[in-house]
């Protein structure tokens, strides 16, 4: 009897590590297609695999995670406002998705930060100040949960450098933010080989035009 219920529980084993090759064999494979996009329809692609990944892994959160980033990133290289609000819309679906998975994860209020610029282009009279508003939120809370997570003080400082200089923008109040945000980049170590591990390359970047202005 012993040996059968030992026989039973190594091919349950067995049945969830070759379930959880198969999502990760998934994601690494949508991750890297997601880094090689470069046009609208490449990330809308990308955001159509995540959305399928997610629907076999209902209890995963980065899968809808990834399918939201794509949607706002999409937003982003719109040439007019006609079709961000759709976009905008599915990210934020996706994003609600993922806060009812894991809602003390620093990078899903990171990610909600980035979401509201891109709502500001549509109508930024109508929305400028209440969206700004919502960002900061999101930022104070992702760094709350994770002082560590560099994205946010990219998003900050890319806000800020954005920002007019009479509301405390600017390049000379962003630039500490960037360079905060270097040394969180520079000691930054994904969980997990599929972790949100984006933003790097950018901060040095604008990091690097800032110094090369001065």
């Amino acid at each position: 009897m012993k040996t059968l219920i030992t026989i039973f529980l190594s091919f349950l084993f067995l049945i969830s590590n070759a379930q959880e090759n198969q999502y990760e064999q998934a994601m690494n494979k949508a991750l890297k297609n997601l880094n090689r996009a470069k046009t609208g329809d490449d990330f809308l692609n990308a955001a159509n695999t995540f959305e399928r990944i997610s629907l076999n892994e209902k209890n995963e959160w980065l899968p809808v995670y990834y399918a939201a980033f794509s949607y706002i990133v999409i937003t982003y290289a719109l040439p007019d406002n006609s079709q961000k609000d759709t976009y905008l819309e599915k990210a934020q679906n996706f994003l609600d998705k993922a806060f009812k998975i894991e809602p003390d994860e620093s990078e899903l209020y990171a990610l909600q930060a980035f979401l509201y610029p891109a709502g500001i282009t549509v109508d930024p009279i109508a929305r400028g100040a209440e969206y700004m508003g919502k960002m900061n939120k999101a930022l104070e809370k992702a760094i709350k949960l994770n002082p560590n997570n560099p994205r946010s003080y990219y998003l900050r400082a890319i806000t800020t450098l954005n920002m007019p200089q009479q509301f405390g923008g600017g390049a000379t109040a962003a630039k500490p933010i960037f360079e905060q945000a270097k040394e969180k980049f520079d000691k930054f170590q994904p969980a997990t080989a599929i972790s949100p591990n984006w933003g790097k390359a950018q901060n040095e970047e604008e990091l690097k035009k800032l110094l090369a202005n001065e």
